[in-house]
């Protein structure tokens, strides 16, 4: 960098002692060095407050992973596969620690199975914050279609559930359903 070469520089011009040079060398490593550390703290931070500031919308992606696997009662190998796909796939949900979201997902299903009622309208009330935000709502119920769509044949009670989701983020459940599976349709 600019600031190494400076002290390289200054110590070459200084001192014909080797020695002087290299000391002058590694004070300015250490000071290239200190730079590096305090930009990684920044990008830590950085990190740590997307984090932060996106926890909602991940318990949201992971209320809509766990209706959406649980819509026909069993939860399947080939669902489970694709939420991690999907957590590795989404950059907003990739901040986050994938054995936590997983976490979240599984609080999820086993709340769904004591008390389906009441945590069915836990889960909606938390998927529905996002009803004004286009884009997270649009990418919630991208989530959904992939989860519902990952063990084969989407069943009338999948599609039911998939319907509830768009009901709960205010979109035109048969337009987008639509868009959806026309294009799994044209990429398969």
């Amino acid at each position: 960098t600019r600031r190494t070469e400076i002290y390289k520089t200054a110590s070459l011009r200084t001192s014909d002692c080797g020695a002087m040079s290299h000391v002058t060398g590694v004070l300015s490593v250490q000071a290239d060095l200190a730079n590096v550390t305090d930009m990684t703290v920044i990008e830590k931070l950085r990190h740590d407050t997307a984090r932060y500031w996106d926890r909602a919308f991940l318990k949201a992606a992971m209320g809509v992973c766990a209706l959406a696997s649980n819509a026909d009662g069993e939860v399947s190998l080939s669902e489970r596969y694709r939420v991690d796909a999907i957590l590795g796939a989404i950059e907003r949900l990739q901040v986050h620690d994938p054995r936590d979201a997983v976490d979240i997902m599984n609080d999820y299903l086993e709340e769904l199975r004591e008390d389906p009622q009441e945590w069915e309208t836990v889960l909606r009330d938390r998927i529905s914050r996002y009803a004004d935000d286009y884009k997270a709502a649009r990418t919630l119920l991208r989530i959904a279609y992939l989860v519902i769509a990952a063990d084969g044949p989407v069943s009338s009670a999948e599609k039911e559930e998939f319907d509830r989701i768009c009901d709960s983020l205010a979109v035109d459940k048969n337009r987008i359903w639509g868009e959806f599976s026309n294009a799994a349709t044209v990429t398969a």
